[in-house]
């Protein structure tokens, strides 16, 4: 499963660098989140080493993707309406 986690998560960012969008994003926020979970219930050593080669996957700019994720999250969704009137 770790393999299947660090493949869904490098395909993920993979496209978040060529395509830089919120859905990219999150995509990539979910990827880590699921492999954080994995290697939270695995033993030590292939828990610190999952924990290494997601480090090495992530780009530097990982926390503004997550300030960006935050910011959309707070943003009012338009209305579906919006436009019909």
């Amino acid at each position: 499963m770790l393999i299947k986690y660090l493949n869904d998560l490098d395909r993920a960012v993979q496209k978040a660098k060529a395509a830089p969008c919120v859905e990219h994003y999150r995509r990539c926020a979910d990827c880590v989140m699921t492999l954080e979970t994995y290697l939270d219930s695995q033993l030590e050593p292939l828990r610190r080493r999952g924990f290494e080669i997601m480090e090495q996957l992530l780009p530097s700019d990982y926390p503004a993707w997550q300030s960006t994720l935050e910011a959309a999250r707070h943003q009012p969704m338009p209305s579906q309406l919006a436009g019909s009137l």
